[in-house]
């Protein structure tokens, strides 16, 4: 429940409002499947709209109609409740499959406003960078908008604050203080200096509202060029976390690996079955137990304990360290999670993909 309250203030809904609306998408999760909503009955089934990717839980299956439905219920419908139903579908049943790309492109055909979508794909990359961090942190998330944000924990708490404000400050009054090609640019340095100055399609299509592509980028700028924590152990909790959640044949994934490939680590897939719980005995080692906490935070933030904290720091990683790898793991798995908003909105071409 907590997840949708801040998502929905993310998105702007008042607290009201916010309460209802969560009500809504959880009673659309719970419902039985074979009961039909109005518009659903010719529908394609949405039963199983995630694909299983190895080793860890299945996603929920869902029907996106049915909380685009529960939610008009509760007062917002139109272009509001199915750009909520959107984003809260990407959310929760990442990785996305063929028919949950369809059903978004169908979305984006009946808002008709691209703009509109990217600020909605903008919205939920920071709910879901900032709520996988605060669960992670043990942070309690007062139901504000999220520049409101007053952590009461230590220093670490704080920068998160700051990370919170600087990416959420994409109200309709701000504007973006570079241009989209001098971001687009930047994100490429970044990146080759990881290994692959490839930039994934995602993020021209973001860049076609700069304030949003500005937004990620400095939650990217953040993690590359301040970090602490070894790159190797950066590198691997992306891929662990691009691999937990990014589609089939993602552009996202394959720079990731390139990146993995270029440092002689294995691939995030197999990363990712490595650090699963039901995946191959676990290591003892630091590099065991971050793998571990990276797939934790991509998959399921909200289980970590202050046992596994304990247990990291016991192996030489420091608060600093811990809250790069987490920093990492969450912006990484925010960017798989919006990348099929924009290949269903504006598909990369075949010559590109």
């Amino acid at each position: 429940m907590s997840e949708h309250l801040l998502f929905l203030q993310a998105a702007g809904s008042d607290f009201g409002s916010a309460h209802d609306l969560a009500d809504a998408i959880s009673e659309a999760i719970r419902t039985p499947h074979d009961e039909a909503v109005d518009g659903e009955a010719h529908r394609p089934d949405f039963r199983d709209s995630a694909i299983h990717h190895g080793p860890g839980p299945r996603r929920r299956l869902l029907h996106p109609e049915r909380i685009a439905e529960r939610l008009g219920r509760a007062g917002c419908s139109g272009p509001e409740g199915l750009l909520v139903a959107l984003a809260a579908h990407a959310t929760i049943a990442s990785p996305l499959a063929d028919i949950d790309l369809d059903w978004i492109a169908s979305v984006a055909a009946r808002i008709g406003d691209e703009d509109l979508l990217r600020e909605t794909a903008g919205v939920a990359f920071t709910f879901n960078t900032v709520n996988r961090i605060a669960d992670a942190r043990r942070v309690r998330l007062e139901y504000h908008f999220l520049r409101e944000l007053k952590p009461i924990k230590g220093w670490v708490e704080r920068r998160l604050a700051s990370l919170t404000g600087l990416a959420y400050d994409l109200s309709y009054k701000h504007q973006a203080r570079r241009s989209s090609a001098e971001m687009l640019e930047r994100l490429g340095v970044l990146f080759g200096r990881l290994g692959a100055p490839a930039t994934p399609e995602v993020f021209h299509w973001l860049g076609r509202s700069p304030v949003v592509l500005e937004g990620v980028l400095e939650m990217i700028e953040v993690n590359l060029t301040s970090h602490g924590v070894h790159p190797d152990l950066m590198k691997e909790a992306m891929g662990i976390a691009v691999a937990s959640r990014a589609m089939p044949g993602s552009p996202l994934a394959a720079m990731v690996d390139q990146w993995l490939s270029r440092s002689s680590l294995a691939d995030g897939v197999t990363l990712r079955t490595l650090a699963a719980p039901s995946g191959i005995a676990a290591g003892t080692d630091l590099a065991s137990a971050s793998r571990r906490y990276a797939w934790r935070v991509a998959n399921a933030a909200y289980t970590i304990t202050d046992e596994e904290v304990s247990s990291l720091a016991a192996l030489g990683l420091s608060d600093a360290e811990l809250f790069d790898l987490t920093l990492a793991a969450a912006v990484f798995s925010a960017l798989a999670i919006i990348e099929p908003i924009s290949t269903a909105v504006a598909p990369v071409p075949a010559a590109a993909a």
